[in-house]
């Protein structure tokens, strides 16, 4: 009996945890934020120049507005790709490899897109 009822409040408890958590807001970033959170990322951790910063600011804000506009999976895929073709012909070439060392944990290689020899 004891079983039964400590099992009955476990599960209950881990019922309410799960509720609580998913009423949990997410903060709404207007496309301006996003691009500037994303922006000081890489201006951390690649040390970019301000001519680069800005550069790289511009795309990150043009696929933010694109993202409100749709969002379906292959067009997420198809824009961050080409996203991260455009920074990439941004960056010098050890700031290319410290970028990509950074998204190959959650990107596999395969999914980056390739630069073709006359961007590199």
């Amino acid at each position: 009996m004891k079983k039964i009822l400590l099992t009955s409040l476990c599960a209950f408890c881990l019922t309410l945890c799960f509720a609580v958590a998913q009423e949990q807001k997410v903060p709404v970033r207007t496309p301006e934020e996003e691009a500037m959170k994303q922006t000081e990322m890489l201006q951390r951790e690649l040390s970019l120049s301000d001519a680069q910063r800005d550069s790289i600011y511009n795309i990150h804000l043009r696929y933010a507005k694109l993202r409100r506009i749709s969002n379906t999976r292959q067009e997420a895929l198809e824009r961050m790709n080409t996203m991260t073709s455009e920074i990439l012909a941004q960056l010098d070439t050890l700031q290319r490899s410290q970028f990509l060392s950074k998204q190959m944990p959650t990107h596999s290689r395969s999914s980056m897109p390739r630069m073709n020899q006359s961007t590199k």
